[in-house]
């Protein structure tokens, strides 16, 4: 192949990385896309003319950089596994309601510092302000139920 192939099929590489970095995050396609314009490198300084050698140094180009860097890339804050909120701990939770919330009907929360959509479980409205506990999860979705100690407060007082 010659070297302009090598290079067009790395920038390929990059931009599918690109486009799935916010899906997979996994960093695959970067290191064959880096490798790839290494190739395209050593084929534009005559270095590797033979076909099977320039796919011999793709892939193992590819391979040596997957292992030496992928994982500490990942580490980086590019990916979204160490930032993932498991959900199904929020269960039994308190959130605050951000809105009057009529009962069954849907609503925004606030609960660890992010808005949430919620589902009022309940028979009465929760006030604006009011904790409310998490009773499960569906999806991005929380089903709340309003507490019923801050509820009894707010209508002592």
């Amino acid at each position: 192949m010659l070297w302009w192939h090598w290079s067009i099929m790395g920038l390929v590489f990059i931009g599918l990385e690109i486009l799935t970095l916010g899906g997979l995050g996994n960093f695959y396609f970067l290191f064959f896309g880096v490798a790839a314009l290494m190739v395209g490198a050593l084929t534009w300084v005559s270095l590797t003319e033979a076909a099977w050698m320039q796919w011999l140094c793709f892939v193992f180009f590819g391979i040596l950089s997957l292992l030496a860097m992928r994982k500490p890339l990942q580490g980086t804050g590019f990916t979204r596994e160490k930032d993932e909120v498991p959900v199904d701990s929020m269960v039994g939770e308190f959130a605050t309601v951000l809105e009057n919330l009529d009962a069954q009907r849907i609503g925004k929360v606030e609960l660890h510092g992010s808005s949430w959509t919620a589902r009022n479980a309940g028979t009465s409205t929760i006030g604006k302000g009011m904790q409310a506990k998490v009773i499960r999860v569906e999806g991005l979705t929380l089903w709340i139920q309003a507490d019923p100690i801050a509820q009894e407060e707010s209508h002592v007082g």
